[in-house]
């Protein structure tokens, strides 16, 4: 007869004795939850970053952390990605009218819901991929984004910008490879919108930027712009600019390095000129191309009204003149009459 202690040591039995405290286990942690659960903790994760063929200790002078961007763009967002919040689904469900409804009897409106869907497919094309910056760098991953949006690049060492040629093909790498680094970017009649500024982060070395004539530029994005590149920015137009303000020029100060701003066809705005005294007061090597900020109607009736005159030139009081002998054979020579102040030398 075989022993109750012989039947718990075989093979099966240990298995059948074991299979019910697993299945009954609600913690049991498979490879799969071990995976997902090491994946969620790296997306965490702060990546260094630093000049390329520098070494590691310079690293921690810039960070940039994807998973944060990718938060960051997601804040707008609702719980719907087709909605932006509870308002829209409680209008959705309350005052919500079928498109040819609304074409036929409301045209108003049917075209304000056709721009509101289109702005809405915008923001969803340029948005944040976090899979690309980690694959690309932040300096290609941008030249990317932008290269497909109707813009241009230029990075250190090269003289020529960086476009889509025929057929849509972009000379640049599609791996990361050290020694890419953008310059300048030029933007210049894009669509680009302020969720597309997530993908121009940590671009150390920019110097140039150009949005002019961007009509979906306003302060929400001048004020991440000067903050991104507070410290490294040289040049900034803003030409055509319709959907800036006063309130969004202001913030422009914070670009400490900034020494070419370019304001042509901005009339719109107001207190312009009152802005370009401010901003030259905080940055006196700063110089301002397109606007007129000096009013000159402020020196009439006062004693500096003839710096007015277009064919002013200033009176030089005369000085003593040395003595000369004069040589023997231009005695006979008529001396010429000596001039006293320049005004009389004017010809009429």
């Amino acid at each position: 007869m075989i022993g109750y202690r012989s039947l718990l040591k075989a093979p099966l039995a240990q298995a059948a004795s074991r299979v019910p405290v697993r299945g009954l286990w609600w913690g049991h942690d498979t490879i799969e939850d071990q995976y997902d659960r090491e994946k969620a903790k790296r997306s965490k994760d702060v990546i260094s970053w630093s000049k390329p063929g520098k070494n590691l200790e310079e690293k921690e002078e810039y960070i940039w952390a994807p998973a944060r961007i990718r938060n960051e763009a997601n804040h707008s967002k609702g719980f719907l990605s087709k909605w932006t919040g509870t308002t829209d689904v409680l209008a959705f469900t309350t005052k919500t009218k079928p498109a040819l409804w609304k074409m036929l009897f409301y045209p108003e409106e049917y075209v304000e819901a056709s721009r509101k869907k289109q702005y809405s497919s915008l923001v969803a094309s340029q948005e944040f991929v976090q899979e690309r910056l980690l694959s690309l760098g932040p300096d290609l991953a941008a030249a990317h984004f932008l290269c497909h949006r109707n813009c241009r690049v230029r990075f250190r060492g090269h003289k020529e910008w960086t476009e889509l040629q025929g057929k849509g093909v972009l000379d640049i790498p599609a791996v990361y490879v050290p020694g890419w680094v953008i310059e300048a970017i030029d933007c210049s009649a894009s669509k680009l919108v302020f969720e597309g500024l997530q993908n121009l982060r940590n671009l150390h070395y920019l110097k140039y930027l150009d949005i002019s004539y961007c009509d979906l530029m306003d302060e929400w994005c001048l004020d991440r712009i000067s903050g991104e590149y507070a410290d490294t920015l040289e040049y900034l137009n803003l030409s055509g600019c319709r959907g800036l303000n006063w309130n969004g020029l202001e913030v422009l100060w914070r670009l400490k390095n900034l020494k070419t701003l370019v304001l042509k066809d901005l009339d719109h705005v107001e207190d312009l000129n009152l802005i370009c005294l401010l901003l030259l007061d905080v940055n006196p090597n700063l110089k301002i191309i397109g606007a007129e900020y000096l009013d000159t109607k402020l020196l009439e009736g006062t004693q500096f009204e003839y710096l007015l005159q277009d064919d002013w030139i200033p009176k030089l009081e005369t000085g003593e003149v040395p003595n000369q002998t004069v040589p023997a054979d231009t005695s006979n020579q008529t001396k010429p009459p000596s001039v006293t102040h320049r005004e009389e030398a004017r010809p009429l």
